[in-house]
């Protein structure tokens, strides 16, 4: 076993896990995710990202108990259908792109906003293009640009959200809200935990097109609603069940409402937040 170092990403508290070496060498081709539970470092749980030579890539806070809908898309995408599949390195993506920095472009997708990704990796520019390309496949439109430093002037993006491989660089909205990322990050911890690469990849691909369909039938319901008619989540989550055959939590609703208001611009003319409880209970 090996022993190392790790911070935690929601407060400043340090310590260490120990780690197979057997284990991490069977994820030679990426990296390998070890969940730290609540005691072990602090009072937070969080997924740590290690790669082949035992460096901590990413330290990621996750919702162990979130659950996502087990659905297959419409156009769910097979392997021998996409070429474009076999042109992405995933492991060099999982080396390179951080979690935490995945599940802050997706967000900004689903926002519909213009991403410039200021990108130190020149050889990976079409890598990671092509990634973000595939896994809104089928699905939401992309925007993102992926320059180097030297090429990055602020006053040609400024209706852009921009990152580096490490940080927030530009949100003048706030979009990237850490404590709204939860079916993001879920989203973006299966990619990792997957061992098979291509299958990483289907997964997410379909993770966000499921989202994308299920969005368009919650806009459909919205458009069939009577004058001041409201949405009560009961009802949506039973509807979706019904016409989509799929079983979703509050918490994966609200992540639909939000796709719906902020990249489809439809707004749902939600009911009081106590009649939505009630109506779940």
């Amino acid at each position: 076993m090996k022993k190392i170092e790790v911070r935690c990403p929601s407060c400043p508290g340090i310590g260490f896990i120990e780690v197979s070496e057997v284990e991490v060498e069977k994820a030679k081709r990426g990296v390998f995710a070890v969940n730290v539970s609540e005691g072990i470092i602090c009072e937070h749980s969080f997924v740590a990202y290690i790669d082949k030579n035992f460096i901590v890539r990413d330290t990621f806070i996750t919702d162990f108990q979130l659950e996502l809908p087990d659905i297959i898309p419409k156009k769910s995408i097979e392997p021998k259908d996409s070429v474009q599949l076999d042109s992405i390195n995933v492991s060099l993506i999982k080396l390179n792109l951080s979690a935490s920095l995945i599940a802050y472009i997706i967000r900004a997708i689903l926002h519909k906003r213009k991403i410039v990704l200021i990108f130190d990796q020149l050889f990976m520019f079409d890598d990671v293009r092509v990634f973000f390309d595939y896994i809104t496949r089928n699905s939401f439109e992309t925007e993102l640009i992926v320059i180097s430093e030297e090429q990055y002037n602020s006053e040609s993006y400024n209706d852009y959200i921009v990152f580096n491989r490490k940080n927030i660089i530009k949100d003048d909205d706030g979009i990237i809200n850490v404590k709204k990322l939860g079916i993001e990050r879920a989203l973006v911890q299966k990619f990792f935990e997957e061992y098979e690469p291509i299958l990483s990849l289907i997964n997410l691909q379909n993770g966000l097109q499921k989202a994308y369909e299920l969005s368009e039938t919650i806009i459909d319901i919205v458009k069939g609603l009577k004058k001041k008619e409201n949405v009560y989540s009961k009802k949506v989550i039973e509807d979706l069940s019904r016409i989509n055959n799929v079983k979703i939590k509050l918490k994966y609703l609200d992540f639909l409402f939000e796709i719906v208001e902020n990249y489809f611009k439809v707004k749902v003319p939600k009911s009081s937040n106590v009649s939505n409880f009630l109506g779940t209970l």
